[in-house]
Order: structure tokens, then C-alpha cells, then sequence
């Protein structure tokens, strides 16, 4: 089980998409502040199925 700089046990792992809405709806969507991020910036499907093969391979 891997552990954090504090020796404790690390027994999670939380992988988030995206830490924006991506709906975009006019209603919703502040003036500034919440800059758009274009698709080719976001992570591909087979890069998350990297990250998390990598993660189970030191124990997640």
C-alpha cells in the first residue's frame, strides 16, 4: 500500500475528468474568470487508462 510523507497508508485513489463543468450553458458561465480549455489540453481516454494502470501497478 503506498504511503504519503507522513508514513500513512494511502488506501484511495480519486481521479477527477475535469474540475470544470464542461456544459458551457450561457445561464450558468460567469463573465471572467472561468477561461475555456480547449479539448486538446484535457487528457485522452487511453491517458487516464495510463494513469490508472500506473497507479495499480504501486499498489491502488
Amino acid at each position: 500500500m503506498p504511503r504519503d510523507g507522513f508514513g500513512r497508508e494511502i488506501d484511495y485513489l480519486r481521479i477527477s475528468l475535469t474540475d470544470h463543468c464542461n456544459l458551457r450553458c450561457a445561464y450558468c458561465m460567469p463573465l471572467t474568470g472561468n477561461a475555456f480549455v480547449p479539448s486538446d489540453d484535457l487528457l485522452t481516454a487511453e491517458e487516464i487508462e495510463t494513469v490508472v494502470r500506473a497507479a495499480v501497478a504501486v499498489g491502488f
